[in-house]
């Protein structure tokens, strides 16, 4: 890896953690500058704009959720195991980048703000439901789940959105104890 593509990604990883702290649309060129010690002028040579920084820290997280929660499960053969170990996975994926995922939190931040950032958010969400859904329907084909995969799909991603959320109010603990028990409910409902 080159210097510069070296020192881009190491800008990206701090502005992941800073937009996630608090939150992408406080992400500016400006502060950035200031966290980093490089000059206004240096990132803007690098971003062009503040959407462009966005999209690309967008970008960036989503080749570390894909190197954290996908290329772990992409040698199993279990399509059960390849859907729990993801989930697995998928539950602390941003823990070394920040205190959320910035896909939850930017679909929020941005879900009333029409644009380039809306639609990338959009695009990688349904993205991974409809990676999701592949998984849990290749479990129904394989007669590990019965029922309908895109329901599952549903009922469990609601249950990591109300995990995520109830450890951010204190009522889920860091290691989601009560998703994974309600998850172990849902599969027993689908088996």
């Amino acid at each position: 890896m080159s210097k510069g593509k070296q020192t881009k990604q190491q800008i990206l990883a701090t502005a992941l953690n800073v937009a996630t702290a608090t939150s992408l649309n406080d992400l500016t060129i400006g502060g950035l500058a200031t966290i980093t010690g490089l000059s206004k002028s240096g990132l803007f040579g690098h971003f062009n704009s503040k959407e462009n920084l966005q999209l690309e820290v967008l970008e960036y997280a989503q080749s570390i959720f894909t190197d954290a929660v996908i290329q772990p499960t992409v040698n199993m053969n279990s399509a059960m195991e390849k859907l729990l170990t993801t989930v697995e996975c998928w539950l602390n994926w941003y823990r070394s980048q920040g205190s959320s995922c910035i896909f939850v939190s930017t679909s929020v931040e941005f879900d009333d703000q029409p644009g380039a950032i809306q639609d990338l958010v959009k695009k990688r969400l349904q993205q991974w439901l409809e990676y999701l859904t592949q998984l849990a329907q290749t479990a129904v084909n394989e007669g590990q789940m019965k029922g309908d995969a895109r329901q599952f799909v549903f009922e469990l991603y609601s249950l990591y959105l109300g995990s995520q959320h109830m450890v951010w109010v204190g009522f889920e603990d860091e290691q989601h104890t009560r998703f994974k028990c309600a998850l172990s409910a849902l599969i027993q409902r689908y088996q």
